[in-house]
């Protein structure tokens, strides 16, 4: 686009569950390649939820990431996928949960994030450390970050491991997956063994 115009009035209009939804999504961009961003975040959030000019500017810089990965990718061949972040996990919590109001997007991306980092560290590319630190946040600002905190009828881990195969990025059969080598240090993974999916699964569908 030309132009793109964000009038963050129309914010505080929206219900704070609304408004923590879309969080998730600035806050995931921080986590994708900036994590300067993400600290500024976790000290500046309140400010950010109530309004003014710490709210503009983080709308301003989560923009100005979204636009650089995309203009270097406009057809999302490659480094675009890292927008992805948690949305493997997430869309198959959100289509799992019936696409409703048990789970909004952004609170699906939340979970999503929190366990792409537990994957991450599950299979050695970071320090569990760093997921506890975006838990940490995620939870602060009000998200959910735990696959039990989805209201009504538990989600099965068979179900999910189907809806995971759905994904987008599955090609020929195999399983991409955004993962982290920490905050700020994403990085695109193909070829993901399902049978560590479905591990994490079972420990995280156990935590209550």
């Amino acid at each position: 686009p030309i132009l793109v115009l964000a009038d963050t009035a129309l914010l505080d209009t929206l219900p704070r569950r609304e408004f923590a939804a879309g969080y998730a999504e600035l806050a995931k961009h921080g986590l994708i390649n900036n994590e300067p961003f993400f600290a500024w975040l976790e000290s500046h959030w309140p400010e950010v939820f109530s309004g003014g000019s710490a709210r503009e500017q983080a709308v301003a810089v989560s923009c100005r990431i979204k636009a650089e990965i995309v203009a270097r990718d406009e057809f999302e061949t490659g480094e675009r996928q890292l927008l992805n972040l948690g949305h493997t996990f997430g869309h198959a919590l959100e289509a799992g949960a019936g696409y409703c109001d048990r789970l909004l997007h952004g609170e699906a991306v939340a979970i999503g994030i929190v366990l792409a980092f537990a994957f991450s560290a599950r299979l050695g590319f970071a320090q569990a450390t760093e997921g506890e630190r975006v838990r940490r946040h995620l939870e602060a600002v009000g998200l959910p970050t735990r696959i039990a905190q989805i209201p009504g009828e538990a989600l099965g881990i068979d179900r999910l491991m189907e809806l995971i195969a759905q994904d987008k990025k599955v090609k020929h059969g195999r399983l991409t997956f955004i993962l982290a080598r920490g905050i700020g240090q994403s990085f695109i993974a193909p070829d993901i063994d399902a049978g560590e999916i479905h591990a994490l699964l079972e420990e995280k569908l156990a935590e209550k």
